[in-house]
């Protein structure tokens, strides 16, 4: 079982258009759009905004409904273990990509919830359920610390490419709903040993 996270940032960790206001965001989201993987999502910002309230809503009601305790409103988002794709990605595009790599260990079970693969997408393929994507199993539905530890296996995350829509980067999720366990971890140098 993979037993860390890693959260990716370009300069500064553990910030979230979430903390924005919607005028805040959108003026953002400009700044940053452009055809790259990472930021073509921000060329419809109205849409991107409203979808994502309505996902992080989802996610939070979701992990809540299993005993999660979420700190704050909106999550930290980081991936099980680290992701090959983002990595290579962003070596290959010549963008700056940092990482923080956090035990799993230090979150109490309702700290930290996962989805398969990005929430976003995850809420939308349980919402719509397209024949070609839709795994009951995994999509529409957030997960737990223990959940996860018991259901991710080498097979599952080999297989998570081919069980989404192109475009969408193949990882899992995570959530982290208790934003000082995620920043004095930082602060307190564990990170960078």
């Amino acid at each position: 079982m993979i037993e860390h996270i890693t959260h990716y940032y370009n300069s500064v960790p553990f910030k979230s258009l979430s903390a924005l206001s919607k005028s805040e965001a959108l003026k953002k989201m400009e700044e940053l759009c452009d055809d790259t993987p990472f930021f073509e999502r921000f060329k419809e910002p109205h849409q991107y905004w409203e979808s994502r309230l309505e996902a992080e809503t989802w996610l939070r009601e979701k992990f809540i409904e299993k005993g999660g305790t979420p700190q704050a409103g909106y999550p930290f988002y980081s991936v099980l273990g680290t992701s090959d794709w983002i990595e290579n990605y962003s070596l290959s595009a010549g963008l700056e990509v940092n990482k923080i790599q956090i035990p799993l260990s230090i979150f109490h079970e309702g700290d930290i919830s996962f989805t398969l693969p990005d929430s976003m997408v995850s809420f939308w393929i349980g919402r719509d359920k397209p024949k070609e994507y839709y795994h009951p199993a995994y999509h529409g539905k957030v997960f737990t610390r223990s959940e996860v530890k018991r259901m991710v296996t080498a097979d599952l995350l080999h297989a998570l490419e081919s069980m989404h829509p192109q475009g969408t980067i193949p990882y899992v999720e995570a959530q982290i709903w208790n934003h000082k366990i995620a920043e004095n971890y930082y602060l307190n140098g564990s990170a960078r040993r």
